[in-house]
């Protein structure tokens, strides 16, 4: 029996042209209890349009306008138009299996979690919403308390940063305050994951079944040229380091190791790219190889990863020596600057 109420949260940016599959991801589902919050963060294009003539007839469909401010900012205003029991973050350019939220919300129900997680398939773009296929598999549930929960999260051995794949309990939000922080453009997960884990009593449930398609755009972030904005992460990363090390000792070495995992991939991409701001990346040099001590304490990431990782600052240095030599002498980007 369908008792607990989902809110969906749908942020809403120039996807005019997904809504079609979002619309039907959505009426596709099983479970039906379900209250499903546009929010269009000032489209240019006729996203506003379509999501109007959708919802004029369902009771269980909220359009939020606002003017534009960003992902953080669009979901900060569905969490507060939320009254479900549940909620549920949405990207609308994704596919969801029809028995996502049925699935999610038992496995909740059934285990007495906090927190829902499914396993997730990237696929690429450009096709119909009767081209995406579900395979069926067996599937294989995990069961975490507390601290295993965020050990596993911060080792991303397991679970990751995403918060589409994951459903949250309403009441732990409100208790706690947890919202996203709005000028962070690359990386506003992390912490929010982080402080709802921290604050749950209970832990996790995880299905291995993969009940969402991520679809990679070639437009977004994750995958353009780098740029300044993916340092925003840093807003996330020295906050919850901070709090470990003020409030969550437990969690000091894998709050670090993470930081220290996430500096490899600026590293990397910064390589790839002509991104030549001295002080930036001699200051992600700085802080990789101060977190990667940390790294020989964490047991659940791989063997592989406590080997390599420390190696980063030195191959670093001197792939890019002439990038911190010559740089373009710009300041240190505020989101590297201090923690929240």
């Amino acid at each position: 029996m369908e008792s607990k109420k989902v809110s969906v949260i749908v942020p809403c940016y120039g996807v005019e042209k997904y809504l079609p599959n979002c619309f039907k991801s959505l009426e596709g589902q099983t479970y039906k209890n379900l209250e499903i919050i546009f929010v269009n963060d000032g489209s240019k294009d006729n996203s506003l349009k379509v999501l109007q003539d959708y919802c004029k007839d369902k009771e269980n469909c909220i359009i939020v306008d606002k003017p534009n401010g960003g992902l953080s900012s669009a979901r900060n205003a569905g969490l507060k138009k939320a009254t479900g029991d549940y909620i549920y973050f949405y990207d609308p350019d994704d596919i969801l299996n029809p028995t996502m939220f049925e699935k999610l919300c038992d496995l909740m129900e059934k285990h007495s979690a906090d927190i829902s997680i499914c396993a997730f398939k990237r696929v690429a773009d450009g096709k119909n919403y009767e081209d995406y296929k579900f395979k069926k598999q067996k599937a294989k549930i995990k069961i975490f308390d507390k601290k295993e929960t965020l050990s596993q999260y911060l080792s991303q051995n397991i679970f990751d940063f995403c918060v589409w794949n994951k459903l949250y309990k309403a009441s732990i939000l409100k208790e706690h305050n947890i919202t996203f922080i709005e000028h962070c453009r690359y990386g506003e997960d992390t912490y929010f994951n982080y402080f709802y884990m921290k604050n749950m009593k209970n832990g996790a449930v995880y299905t291995n079944e993969k009940l969402y398609l991520y679809v990679q755009r070639k437009t977004s972030l994750v995958h353009s040229k780098f740029n300044e904005k993916r340092l925003d992460c840093y807003y996330s990363l020295n906050t919850i380091v901070d709090d470990s090390e003020k409030n969550y000792q437990e969690m000091i070495n894998y709050t670090h190791s993470i930081r220290s995992m996430v500096a490899c991939e600026m590293l990397y991409f910064i390589k790839r790219g002509d991104y030549n701001n001295s002080k930036a990346i001699s200051e992600i040099i700085r802080l990789q190889k101060e977190d990667a001590k940390y790294l020989k304490y964490c047991k659940k990431i791989s063997l592989y990863r406590r080997l390599l990782i420390p190696l980063v600052p030195g191959l670093a240095k001197c792939l890019l020596r002439k990038r911190i030599k010559n740089g373009n002498g710009e300041d240190l980007p505020k989101s590297m600057q201090k923690s929240l």
